[in-house]
């Protein structure tokens, strides 16, 4: 089959999403602007999820560039083609592009390969995480971008608890992870830069195995490592 994108632009593009806009949680959006026009709409389709005091909320956000999304709406709004247009009634998403189905968290996890309910230390970026009647995506690092209604209340980078608490982060506990089937994975080796940053530390600097592992553990770990290693090469 041939692939929609690559892991490492699906990773990017979930980070993007989490970093540079606002969202909120809405069922059943994937990256629709906050209008009154959706939120009728969608309010209509699932009434139960729609409380009066839910809905009040949203209407607060119209005319405040705010996008919603749920949870597995967020990575097939993506691979949909969302694009962030303010001014398309999905973001400029298609529904159900690219030939990719429209599935709950349940069903997406069902399509995907390689599905395991352990191997958390060898995840890689651009897989599905899962729980029932939940959705997240693995960025790398230990990290995971989410869509959640807690918290923060929309699409944000939480810590994968399976690997690690990160200071800084929610935590969540996942129960499996696979591979979609519409991704590229040519992140398997992304993760190796970081790797070879502890190499690099460990042989220049004599730092101890715990104490890389205390700096891996920082918020913006990964980061650090690599600049430490370059500055020591």
């Amino acid at each position: 089959m041939s692939y929609v994108m690559r892991a490492s632009e699906l990773v990017k593009k979930h980070i993007d999403v989490a970093k540079n806009y606002k969202t909120v949680y809405m069922w059943g959006c994937f990256g629709s602007p906050v209008t009154n026009g959706i939120i009728t709409e969608k309010a209509n389709q699932y009434p139960d999820w729609y409380t009066g005091g839910r809905v009040a909320y949203l209407r607060s956000l119209i005319g405040k560039v705010v996008y919603g999304f749920d949870c597995v709406n967020l990575t097939k709004g993506i691979l949909w083609g969302w694009k962030g247009d303010k001014n398309a009634y999905h973001g400029g998403a298609r529904y159900a592009g690219n030939a990719v189905p429209d599935v709950s968290a349940d069903g997406m996890i069902a399509k995907c390969k390689d599905v395991s309910a352990s191997g958390w230390d060898k995840l890689v970026p651009g897989e599905g995480l899962w729980m029932p009647g939940h959705w997240g995506l693995y960025i790398g690092g230990g990290l995971a971008v989410e869509c959640t209604p807690i918290w923060d209340n929309g699409v944000q980078i939480t810590c994968v608890g399976n690997i690690g608490v990160k200071g800084g982060y929610n935590s969540r506990v996942w129960k499996k992870h696979g591979k979609l089937p519409w991704v590229d994975y040519d992140t398997e080796t992304v993760d190796k830069a970081v790797e070879d940053a502890k190499k690099t530390i460990k042989a220049k600097a004599g730092l101890a195995d715990n104490t890389i592992k205390y700096l891996a553990d920082y918020k913006y770990g990964d980061d650090l490592l690599k600049k430490l290693a370059a500055a020591m090469r």
